[in-house]
């Protein structure tokens, strides 16, 4: 009897041990182009609650979508614009919304540019070989068709040379010089030497707001809350905008 009982004991120190570790851990799911920020909040972070882990999957929106929808796990949720997140939302999988920061979006094209691209309509001129992102995939590649869209231009996928699951592979695929220019966001090109930004008008753009917030069935709420409260903090928006994020209003 004496023996049982030592073995429920350590039987429940040993669950209390687990549920205490995976407290301590959050599991991120966070669009591909958050990367740089998300890991320098994560670093902060890490430093004001020593205990946690915290582990990414870096994706395209519609790729962890699909993932958290299958795996119904995870503890927060952050992608690229509103629209992602609220898909996340009609399906019951994350809570709150938190919007972060502007994720805009412009033509980009070589340095030099040396197709001479000044607008939407130049992306439809012969010749001219465009990267878009997939649609299914990320935030961005379905925010350019709904711009294409709203100035009758969807013409220009006829210049569509390569689809990309996430800004960060368009931004390769257009400097090793296989397209004249993309529809991506600015800060995905950010300090990048290689490459110059033409803005898009806003009366014709669509701007997106990175946005995250808590899966619905997170074992740590309450560390879950503390990491977006960060994110969402002013020390987190300055974050954001050193990478070429701007802030959205208080």
């Amino acid at each position: 009897m004496q023996r049982f009982r030592k073995t429920l004991a350590c039987t429940a120190l040993l669950a209390t041990t687990l549920s205490a570790a995976f407290a301590d851990a959050l599991f991120v799911y966070s669009g591909a182009g958050l990367k740089k920020p998300m890991e320098e909040i994560a670093a902060i972070f890490q430093q004001q609650h020593q205990d946690a882990t915290i582990e990414f999957n870096f994706a395209g929106s519609g790729q962890l979508l699909a993932q958290l929808a299958t795996t119904g796990k995870g503890d927060l949720f952050i992608v690229g614009s509103e629209v992602s997140y609220q898909a996340a939302e009609k399906k019951g999988l994350v809570g709150k919304a938190y919007g972060i920061a502007h994720h805009t979006p412009a033509i980009v094209v070589l340095k030099g540019n040396p197709k001479n691209i000044q607008s939407l309509e130049d992306l439809s001129r012969d010749g001219v070989k465009v990267i878009l992102g997939e649609p299914k995939a990320n935030a961005i590649g379905k925010t350019a068709q709904a711009i294409l869209k709203k100035n009758h231009l969807e013409k220009i996928n006829d210049n569509v040379v390569s689809t990309a699951n996430t800004v960060n592979e368009m931004a390769v695929q257009l400097t090793l010089g296989t397209a004249d220019a993309m529809i991506a966001t600015i800060d995905a090109v950010y300090n990048n030497p290689k490459v110059e930004i033409i803005e898009i008008p806003a009366e014709q753009n669509i701007d997106q707001i990175v946005t995250g917030g808590i899966v619905s069935s997170t074992q740590s709420p309450e560390l879950s809350k503390a990491f977006m409260d960060l994110a969402d903090s002013p020390e987190g928006r300055q974050i954001f905008a050193r990478h070429g994020f701007a802030p959205v209003a208080e």
